[in-house]
């Protein structure tokens, strides 16, 4: 019966795409997809105690946080219910206990249009499978269940990613989502950087459990497929949309953040997603996900969208994303899980707080409660007064508790005021593998400089201090290796990538080499400070930032936009855009393949900026750029920095696309992208309030040039980025004084400035 119902499926949705219907019915696909009568089935998987064993050397430990963070989403934010979720984590995550819940609460209940989402988090791993007809060896990707390893000797007790694609193949819905927080090809350590990696080593032995082999043949015979068919499958390759850690050959990891561990994929897909609105489509989400977990791990984890593209199914994308998303619009920042105190205080959770900020958030932070339809008039507001990691305790705002505020568990929390530390500090591990005295004279060398903090290797951590290895050398240069960059020290990202020029002389002690790095750690605790101002949720703001690819061809890369722009149903892409592209927003210009991810720009390219202004004021702004170097630049557009806004109801382009010269000739403008290559990121602060004394620093600390629209060089980005936040603090004060508030931390008004950031890898 499924695969008579599949096949009306892709017969249906083949005459949808022939007739161009996925385009004309887009609104009206998601309001059929989001009616209640739509049923959500989900299975959830994580398992963190693995007994250790051949393939284990230890447990995970963020695996039942993607859990949490999953479900909460589903439920709170797409509109799950409950009952429908069914969770299997650490000893209840059984190889047979996952295939035979996966089959009666999925496969036996899923009906044609119904969506069904499938969660798995915990050690990957590969083995060889034998082809029948050639007799020849295949890889084969597989998941661990608790069991994994199995008590009969030389037997695998694995989930084969085969038994995986004919589960979801017997479903009677094609709407199927798959997310995938695991890695398959073990690098040969379970350690990078300060990362765990979610891959076991491959096993010794090859027979597979005859369990395993039996469910096969069953599903095998229901769908009327041979085991041919089973073998001609690519390895990576399941039904419906697959949301995956990394790129099948790359690892995924798990990292720690204060005070919780959780899969670096999951978490970042999960904050996106609740800050997610019906105008954003799905490759627009991955590529944002993909982007900031290079920014945290590096190029080794690259975060995929993978769908099978076939004319039947050209909407599957919008479709899936649109019916999960439901009917919320707005950011989501947290939401109440709990109620005490006779209703003064809320336990909340913090689910959608922007990934760089939340380590840095500090007490009496402010929330207000949300809603569709959000009361002005008598706004319930929430202030932080503990956390341990995403979990926190508010207490309600107010001078009179003589009145019931109606908080309940399920509402939903949006930041109002952000409170962070008055000084900022990076912190670095020392790598374990450097002897005592190294660990010592680091430890003080690093004394002598403020804002630098020493944590151990499990801690969280910005920057990682190590020796570099001949590998990593080799990795970084993309050559052979030189002896002169042997016995070297250098600085690393939590997951291990050597940073660009930040390895000395061959032979330095380990206290000349914190001296010699001190510059460039400023100018990384400048970009840090850049990001703790990360803010789309302004609603007096309505701006949006977008950067153009001029040239080879004019395409629109990336927008972000806030969101008094969203709730204001403003879209539209300016017309000198418009006019030249029909290419989707936050495609790269090789992305026409079923694997999407983070925005890849060429050597040689040109960009623009477009900055939008929706609303009834001007606006202040300013553009930073960091290049894979840490190096920072802000963009002069040639004016009066004082008189640097934009105008109610304009849009600036920086640089314009063209110039005309006295001849009455042309030329092609836009920044013209050069190396070096690799990830970077523009910062657009835009602000109700003349940023007045980051103008005035400014012009002490820029390496100025006559020309017009250029970037410029900082020389102390540091001074720059605390400038910043004093003048966002100084805006913010008529707020606190209207809501009561006194700190001696910084205190950001959320509705007084928006920061839209951009991150793209430039390639050669």
């Amino acid at each position: 019966m499924g695969l008579n119902r599949r096949e009306f499926l892709q017969q249906a949705g083949l005459l949808l795409a022939m007739l161009g219907i996925h385009e004309t019915v887009y609104d009206r696909s998601y309001q059929a997809l989001a009616q209640p009568t739509r049923r959500k089935l989900a299975l959830l998987v994580g398992i963190n105690q693995y007994p250790s064993g051949n393939r284990i050397e230890e447990p995970l430990q963020g695996c039942l946080t993607d859990v949490e963070l999953q479900r909460n989403l589903l439920v709170y934010k797409f509109g799950f219910h409950p009952n429908d979720i069914v969770t299997l984590t650490n000893e209840a995550a059984t190889r047979s206990q996952i295939e035979s819940t996966f089959i009666s609460h999925l496969v036996d209940q899923a009906q044609m249009g119904d969506l069904v989402f499938f969660h798995f988090s915990g050690y990957g791993s590969s083995i060889s499978r034998k082809n029948l007809d050639s007799n020849l060896s295949q890889i084969q990707y597989s998941y661990l269940p608790i069991d994994g390893e199995s008590s009969e000797p030389e037997v695998i007790n694995d989930l084969l990613e085969d038994t995986l694609w004919l589960l979801l193949r017997s479903l009677s819905t094609s709407e199927i989502i798959t997310v995938l927080d695991t890695s398959f090809i073990y690098p040969g350590y379970h350690q990078q950087g300060t990362l765990k990696i979610r891959t076991a080593s491959n096993p010794t032995h090859l027979n597979i459990n005859p369990a395993e082999l039996e469910l096969q043949n069953q599903l095998l015979s229901r769908l009327n497929l041979s085991r041919q068919d089973l073998e001609q499958r690519k390895p990576g390759q399941l039904p419906g949309l697959v949301l995956a850690a990394s790129k099948p050959a790359q690892i995924a990891t798990e990292g720690r953040w204060d005070g919780f561990n959780a899969g670096l994929f999951t978490y970042t897909l999960t904050q996106a997603f609740w800050n997610s609105h019906p105008s954003q489509n799905l490759t627009t989400q991955i590529s944002r996900v993909a982007a900031e977990v290079e920014q945290i791990v590096g190029p080794c984890q690259q975060p995929q969208l993978r769908r099978i593209l076939t004319q039947s199914r050209r909407k599957t994308e919008s479709d899936l994303f649109l019916g999960i998303l439901g009917t919320h619009s707005f950011s989501i920042d947290g939401i109440i899980t709990g109620v005490e105190d006779n209703g003064k205080t809320a336990k909340i959770l913090l689910t959608g707080l922007p990934t760089f900020v939340l380590d840095s958030l500090s007490l009496n932070t402010v929330f207000k409660i949300i809603s569709e339809v959000n009361d002005l008039e008598n706004p319930v507001y929430l202030q932080l007064r503990s956390r341990t990691g995403l979990n926190a305790k508010a207490q309600v705002k107010t001078t009179d508790f003589t009145s019931p505020f109606g908080l309940q568990v399920g509402q939903k929390l949006q930041e109002i005021v952000r409170i962070l530390p008055r000084q900022t500090n990076l912190k670095i591990a020392l790598d374990p593998k450097l002897n005592r005295i190294e660990r010592v004279d680091a430890t003080s060398a690093f004394s002598g400089f403020s804002r630098m903090t020493i944590v151990a290797s499990d801690q969280p951590a910005d920057y990682l201090l190590s020796r570099v290895t001949d590998t990593a050398i080799a990795q970084a240069l993309e050559a052979p290796l030189s002896p002169l960059f042997q016995g070297r020290y250098g600085l690393f990202s939590k997951g291990s990538v050597l940073l660009p020029n930040t390895v000395g002389e061959g032979g330095e002690a380990v206290k000349i080499a914190v001296h010699r790095l001190i510059p460039q750690l400023k100018n990384r605790l400048a970009i840090k400070l850049f990001r703790l101002t990360e803010n789309e949720r302004s609603l007096p703001l309505k701006v949006r930032a977008t950067l153009n690819l001029l040239a080879p061809q004019s395409q629109v890369l990336i927008k972000r936009e806030t969101q008094g722009m969203n709730n204001n149903n403003i879209r539209e892409i300016p017309e000198t855009i418009q006019a030249k592209s029909n290419i989707n927003s936050n495609q790269s210009i090789v992305s026409a393949s079923e694997n999407l991810g983070i925005v890849t720009v060429p050597l040689g390219s040109r960009l623009q900026y477009q900055l939008q202004n929706k609303g009834e004021f001007p606006v202040y702004f300013l553009l930073f750029y960091v290049n894979s170097e840490g190096q920072i630049y802000v963009f002069n557009s040639g004016r009066d920095p004082q008189q640097q806004q934009i105008a109610p109801g304009k849009f600036l382009s920086l640089p314009p696309a063209t110039v005309y010269s006295a001849n009455a000739s042309t030329e092609m403008m836009g920044e013209f992208v050069k190396e070096p290559v690799g990830l970077t990121e523009t910062h657009v602060i835009f602000s109700a309030n003349p940023l007045t004394e980051t103008l005035e620093i400014l012009d002490k600390n820029v390496k100025k040039n006559d020309s017009l629209f250029k970037f410029n060089l900082l020389s102390n980005p540091l001074n720059i980025a605390d400038a910043i936040l004093q003048d966002l603090n100084r805006a913010s004060q008529p707020t606190l004084e209207k809501m009561g508030m006194m700190t001696d931390d910084l205190a950001l008004d959320i509705n007084s400035w928006a920061t839209l950031s951009f991150v793209y890898r430039v390639v050669g």
